[in-house]
């Protein structure tokens, strides 16, 4: 017992300086608001198809929060996008380093006058722009702009990275020193174990970690042993877990910055997240287990890795954290969470290792799979008929796929069959390229073609785009479903409205206009005032046009009060919106808007 447990304490001791980062310059970056460091998501949190790219900071449900550069530098871009990060800022600073701020209300200063000179100059309110040299230069806590709601937002927050300037690898910004004050350790909160069969792998055991299932040795507060022997046949496994961390309170579930596996005192795995590629944030989907994710919706955290998965925070044995457990051993396995502030968790799982039998659920899985179609990693999969086309480039796909194929009827107003590539809990990290016949299509329809998919039900299709090409309708597949041919000929939907709050009704310096379209989705939008150009914010989320009065307004009220000095006819402010939707089709509608000067 006595040299258990100081094996016990060896580890642990080993735990604590493994967890020692990189050297990072320190007290460089200031946080960006003006607050103590509160996360609403941390770094490489789990998302829907990626790993989260910086920190979401809390802005407490608020607007028009100064956002302050974080170190001296110079403005090295400018992204405003509908989607995305919204209105977006990226400072180079002179240590090397980048820094990123996302989801903006409005810009500062000489970097609004700017974009917005910019905007007019080349009439458009999206752009993308790279300074070849510095212009716009910055002091360490200068206003760059205000906290906001734009693009892909889901609720007012700053989104805050920190990159290296010369590879563009996104860096967790904790490992600089900003980090928010946490003396809460992480858990695990439940242990998956799988056997590995021929093709793919199979879910054995689901092991609850609580108080009553685990016991705290006396001597480290937050080092636990599972209570039961947990029996496993010898055969190769793969382990997964369900692990949170806290930070503000326990009640504010986070993702964690670290995990580990060891077997028999080596290290079988370890995951941290220090930093990445913006490339490999997709594989999230093999870092995962993806189908019982799309089942089950929650996540399982993998010990191992797949064929396809790169994803480069990995430390592994050579087996890539697979595990073959020999007949009659008792082993233990090692799991261990960290966060960013060394908070810890370690649980200690004893197996029992029985002799190998026959597997009834693994003979039961090999047999549902015969007769089955199947994609594999690391090569080229390809279906080709006549009239279609399926093809998955290399690094497509993180294991084996089974999917079904099969050629459905065509359904109501469409103008192909059904092409069936169905697997529904099956990820693809880089889509497919995907082309179909039409079949009975006029000439002057041919440019309103496009791509539809659904998953299992037929009247819930929607668009996946594409474009009439060299006989066929081309595009890409981010997912296996049924494919076929559609059409969109219905032109957008333009109308004014009238914001029901408080702020926007006594409102006297906005337009407000809603915009959508019934399928292919909203390409181009542009307004005139008067026959003459102005700048709308365009919110995708809501639909949302909005013109902030500007210098043309100004120019038009200025008009107006010549008009009255000089008697003559008072030019009535009119809107015109024009929005062009991705299959060209275009709708205008002009607004008579009231004088309200």
């Amino acid at each position: 017992m006595v040299k258990w447990k100081l094996g016990l304490l060896f580890v642990f001791i080993i735990i604590l300086f493994e967890t020692n980062a990189q050297n990072y310059p320190q007290n460089y970056f200031r946080y960006p608001l003006d607050s103590l460091p509160n996360l609403v998501s941390p770094f490489g949190g789990l998302r829907d198809n990626h790993f989260h790219s910086g920190m979401d900071l809390r802005t407490n449900q608020q607007e028009g929060l100064p956002v302050f550069a974080s170190a001296d530098g110079y403005i090295s871009r400018i992204k405003i996008q509908s989607i995305g990060y919204g209105k977006a800022i990226y400072i180079d600073h002179p240590n090397g380093y980048t820094t990123v701020y996302g989801h903006l209300q409005k810009y500062s200063g000489k970097i609004a006058q700017w974009i917005h000179n910019y905007q007019y100059k080349n009439q458009t309110f999206e752009f993308d722009y790279v300074f070849e040299k510095p212009i716009l230069l910055v002091k360490k806590g200068d206003t760059i702009g205000l906290s906001g709601n734009s693009g892909g937002s889901s609720g007012p927050h700053v989104h805050f990275e920190i990159r290296n300037t010369k590879s563009e690898k996104i860096i967790n910004p904790t490992l600089f020193g900003i980090i928010p004050f946490d003396t809460i350790n992480p858990t695990i909160k439940k242990v998956f174990i799988y056997k590995y069969v021929n093709d793919g792998l199979l879910l054995k055991k689901e092991l609850k970690i609580d108080q009553t299932h685990i016991s705290k040795l006396k001597e480290f507060t937050n080092v636990f042993i599972y209570n039961k022997q947990t029996e496993l046949e010898e055969d190769q496994y793969g382990f997964g877990i369900e692990a949170i961390d806290f930070i503000h309170n326990q009640e504010d579930e986070k993702g964690i910055y670290e995990y580990s596996l060891k077997h028999k005192g080596k290290l079988v795995f370890k995951h941290t997240l220090n930093q990445f590629a913006f490339n490999e944030s997709k594989y999230i989907n093999a870092h995962i287990d993806f189908p019982f994710y799309k089942t089950e919706k929650f996540r399982i955290q993998k010990c191992f890795i797949d064929d396809g998965n790169e994803f480069s925070t990995y430390e592994t044995n050579i087996e890539k954290g697979k595990i073959y457990l020999t007949e009659k051993s008792i082993d233990t396995l090692i799991f261990q969470v960290i966060d960013n502030n060394k908070n810890f968790f370690v649980l200690y799982l004893p197996i029992k290792v029985l002799n190998k039998k026959t597997d009834i659920q693994k003979v039961s899985y090999l047999k549902s799979l015969k007769g089955i179609k199947a994609f594999y990693p690391l090569t080229k999969n390809t279906i080709k008929t006549k009239d279609f086309s399926f093809e998955l480039e290399e690094k497509s796909l993180y294991d084996t796929v089974y999917y079904k194929y099969d050629i459905l009827p065509k359904p109501l107003k469409a103008f192909s069959k059904t092409y069936k590539i169905f697997n529904q809990t099956a990820p693809i990290h880089k889509a497919a390229d995907i082309s179909i016949k039409p079949v009975k299509v006029k000439s002057d329809l041919e440019s309103k073609l496009l791509l539809a998919y659904y998953f299992t039900d037929e009247k819930n299709y929607k668009s996946a785009g594409g474009n009439f090409d060299g006989g066929v309708v081309k595009g890409k597949a981010s997912n296996f479903g049924h494919y076929f041919i559609t059409i969109d000929t219905v032109a957008p939907i333009i109308k004014q409205i009238f914001l029901n709050t408080e702020e926007a009704i006594n409102d006297s310096l906005h337009y407000y206009f809603e915009i959508k379209d019934n399928f292919s989705g909203i390409g181009k939008y542009e307004g005139f005032l008067n026959n003459e150009w102005i700048l709308l914010d365009f919110d995708a989320k809501s639909n949302l046009l909005t013109y902030h009065f500007d210098e043309v307004w100004k120019k038009q009220v200025a008009d107006n009060k010549d008009s009255k000095l000089n008697n003559t006819a008072i030019i009535k402010p009119e809107v015109l919106i024009r929005v062009t939707d991705k299959k060209g089709n275009v709708a205008e509608k002009s607004f008579e808007m009231p004088i309200t000067f």
